[in-house]
């Protein structure tokens, strides 16, 4: 009777004109370093511009983001949700509005809810964030031997919630083990169990199994007799004397060998320098004029004199536009799609941007992986430099890189990205390309700006075909090198 007379009461009040928040309906999962998206919406449909809109955590007073009188009220934000968040409100019309919440941590785990109110109603609705972190792949590591037997270590680190570990035998059988968990400065779990094993213990290995993605790593170690033959002093005693008349001889040696490997090191850390000089001279010859287009601009990059991109912290006025994105990117007015183009990018000092081509058909109104799968193909920094090939590489530029040259060749199937401040290669993508390709600036936070800029070719012919008889193709492509193009890869979808 109860549960009758509730939807009576449900839908007497849809009859009378008001309507019901809907949100997530199920938890939101999210993994740390990510980011997570709540969609709230009305039933049925009804236009909440002018209705007070409030996204919380807990309680209704602990604001995670409010809009109110038609517009955001970030000074109503809890600190930590403070250039966090983003409305997403392009449907508000329609009753349907979104919140972006950047940069999940351990700490924005718990219940969230969305509360719409007009003059004379209000609902609310409620939902769980789940917030998730995969930890390393298992170290095993020998401790000691006891009695016959080897005392193993088993480390990850960087798990939430607490993950699960766990010690198997050659046949699969769990075996008892003593484990130990403790949380480091930001809250993530680290996990160590030890097992003793006898000799001839067979393959040992050591799993952690996230708890609630149902995802496992582990490792394995094979431990044979040979791990516990037994020794006589006699011959321990030769072996130590062996040992220590060849200590001396060794490290003279040592010495001599790791100043050869040095001065090996050093010339080819030159030869590759030269290499990524000549190639550098080579691409600035196709260097093209790119201007970025305001009208494909997020409402908070202002981009002034068509080449320079500036992060504001409050939403700009802008006209509704397809072309628009809605994560925090510009793309240019010219397309490419064919021959070689190239271009730099002065990223400054800037944290967090991305800056590479996309493809002009993708979605700009959806958060994608920025990877080739999707479209993109991007060089970037947010805490170390990375590209996606197309899975993540880390990358680590031997100087900071403050300008970026990017090279497109079409037909030939690559982008490369230059560091202008040594004038070196940091990395090639190989790609069958399609369609047009635009120049494209993603910049994420308010510290710095990201300017275009449209280099000449810094040198006659002459002067390049004397630097090319200096440094030649053949030399910087000689087997010795280190390739640093990733292998042809097939456009696939994700």
């Amino acid at each position: 009777m109860a549960l009758m007379l509730s939807l009576v009461l449900s839908l007497l009040k849809l009859g009378s004109g008001q309507w019901q928040v809907l949100g997530p309906g199920k938890p939101v999962q999210a993994l740390v370093g990510e980011d997570a998206v709540f969609s709230c919406f009305l039933s049925p449909e009804t236009n909440a511009e002018a209705m007070e809109v409030r996204f919380f955590r807990g309680q209704i007073s602990s604001v995670v983001s409010l809009y109110r009188k038609g517009k955001e009220q970030p000074s109503m934000q809890m600190p930590q949700y403070q250039a966090r968040t983003k409305l997403v409100k392009d449907s508000i019309a329609e009753g349907h509005v979104s919140l972006r919440l950047e940069n999940i941590t351990v700490l924005d785990a718990g219940l969230y809810g969305c509360w719409i109110g007009s003059q004379s109603y209000h609902q609310e609705a409620v939902w769980e964030l789940q917030v998730s972190a995969l930890g390393s792949v298992p170290l095993i590591s020998m401790v000691a031997y006891v009695d016959r037997g080897i005392q193993l270590l088993c480390r990850s680190s960087g798990w939430f919630p607490r993950p699960t570990a766990k010690w198997r035998g050659p046949h699969g059988q769990e075996l008892s083990t003593d484990s130990r968990t403790h949380t480091d400065m930001h809250g993530l779990f680290d996990v160590e169990i030890s097992l003793t094993v006898p000799e001839n213990a067979g393959t040992v290995s050591c799993s952690v199994q996230h708890p609630h993605l149902s995802q496992e790593v582990e490792s394995r170690v094979q431990i044979g007799d040979t791990f516990f033959q037994p020794v006589s002093w006699a011959l321990a005693v030769k072996v130590l004397g062996i040992l220590c008349s060849g200590l001396f001889f060794g490290i003279v040696g040592l010495k001599i060998f790791f100043s050869q490997f040095q001065g090996k090191i050093q010339a080819e850390l030159d030869r590759r320098i030269k290499c990524g000089q000549a190639e550098l001279r080579e691409a600035r010859k196709y260097a093209v004029k790119v201007t970025l287009d305001p009208e494909t601009a997020h409402p908070q990059l202002c981009v002034s004199d068509l080449k320079t991109v500036t992060h504001r912290m409050a939403l700009q006025e802008v006209p509704n536009s397809a072309k628009r994105f809605t994560r925090k990117s510009v793309v240019a007015s010219q397309s490419f799609r064919a021959g070689k183009r190239y271009w730099e990018v002065d990223v400054g000092y800037s944290t967090h941007w991305y800056v590479g081509v996309c493809r002009d058909d993708v979605d700009r109104k959806k958060y994608v992986t920025l990877s080739p799968n999707n479209g993109y193909w991007v060089l970037g920094l947010q805490r170390e430099h990375f590209t996606f090939n197309p899975h993540r590489i880390s990358l680590f530029p031997r100087i900071r890189p403050t300008q970026i040259g990017i090279f497109l060749d079409y037909e030939g199937g690559t982008i490369s990205f230059f560091n202008i401040n040594d004038q070196t290669l940091i990395y090639t993508l190989t790609w069958r390309f399609e369609g047009l390709l635009r120049p494209y600036i993603e910049h994420q936070f308010r510290d710095g700006t990201l300017t275009v800029i449209c280099p000449l070719p810094q040198e006659s012919e002459r002067e390049a075909s004397s630097q090319r008889a200096s440094t030649t193709p053949e030399a910087c492509n000689s087997e010795s090198s280190s390739q640093v193009t990733t292998p042809f890869l097939p456009r696939s979808d994700e």
